[in-house]
């Protein structure tokens, strides 16, 4: 099986909305993990102390994946394209427009990029992101300089599953935010613990003199609490 790529519209949606196979399996394919969105572990203060981010890292994979798309003859089958079906012979460029259509421009219905799912093999090597990188270079043309080969190198970064966002807003999680104007206890334990009642807990934890008036820029400590 070549690797495949799945379009999305949504992170939830059931029935994939186009695909793309590949003609040739990958000639590079490098697989990482990156935090999300490159957030810093710590932030400082207002008064210059550093204390822990109020939002928890975790790795999301990456995928870097080269490959070809070849519409001389020399491979057994054209390369996808909407319509029509491409003839030997004829300018690879309607499967490139094909693959930026489904991955890289914004959907006109939902106003932003498609979600991608990468498959190869028999589900061993996957991925569920969107594209981050997508770039090509015209290796091969005819005599009337019609592109007929190019070489494709493709970035995808996962996106968080439900199961992860999930994790990160429980309540077992130490958060750390920073008080804005207008600010308060118990619209931020009704956030963080979906439940206003432990703002007298929190005020003890964090040594408050009041529950009523925090300090803008300071940093409030709200801690696992077992109920």
């Amino acid at each position: 099986m070549n690797m495949t790529f799945l379009a999305f519209d949504g992170v939830d949606s059931f029935l994939p909305s186009g695909m793309y196979e590949l003609q040739l399996n990958p000639s590079s394919h490098k697989i990482g993990f990156e935090d999300n969105d490159g957030k810093p572990m710590n932030e400082k203060a207002a008064d210059g102390q550093m204390v822990e981010t109020s939002e928890p890292l975790f790795s999301l994979k990456t995928w870097e994946v080269d490959f070809i798309i070849d519409n001389t003859g020399a491979v057994e089958w054209p390369p996808p394209a909407m319509t029509p079906i491409l003839t030997p012979g004829s300018s690879i460029y309607p499967s490139l427009s094909y693959f930026n259509s489904l991955f890289v421009e914004p959907d006109d219905e939902i106003h932003s990029r498609k979600y991608i799912k990468g498959i190869w093999g028999l589900g061993d090597l996957t991925i569920f992101g969107r594209v981050t990188s997508f770039k090509y270079n015209y290796t091969f043309h005819s005599n009337i300089g019609t592109p007929l080969r190019a070489e494709c190198s493709l970035s995808i970064k996962e996106v968080p599953s439900f199961s992860l966002m999930d994790y990160f807003m429980s309540p077992d999680i130490t958060r750390i935010p920073k008080v804005k104007d207008s600010d308060n206890l118990i619209d931020f334990c009704q956030e963080y613990y979906n439940d206003k009642n432990y703002y007298i807990k929190v005020a003890e934890h964090n040594n408050l003199s009041s529950f009523r008036k925090l300090k803008t820029g300071t940093n409030i400590e709200f801690p696992p609490i077992k109920k």
